[in-house]
């Protein structure tokens, strides 16, 4: 699966310029953790963009570097876990 496939799959695609971006020093591991989360995602994905954007807006707010929100986006995701129990 391509970084373009897993942002499509995940419904955000309108978000890929800024997370390939994101990076201030350029490094795109980050790009890898988009495709493992849609390679592991089966099923109805719709809840995954609402989610998604609540981290960006929560980023936004109140971060002091909010475009680093795209290379936290699993360990967030771990975090929150909302995948359990669903």
């Amino acid at each position: 699966m391509t970084f373009k496939d897993a942002i499509k799959k995940l419904g955000i695609e309108d978000y890929g310029m800024r997370i390939y971006n994101s990076n201030s020093h350029g490094e795109l591991f980050h790009l890898l953790d988009y495709i493992r989360i849609a390679e592991l995602l089966d099923g109805d994905l719709s809840w995954f963009r609402p989610v998604f954007e609540q981290i960006v807006e929560f980023a936004e707010e109140n971060w002091g570097r909010p475009e680093s929100v795209f290379q936290h986006i699993l360990n967030i995701l771990i975090q929150m876990k909302p995948l359990e129990g669903g």
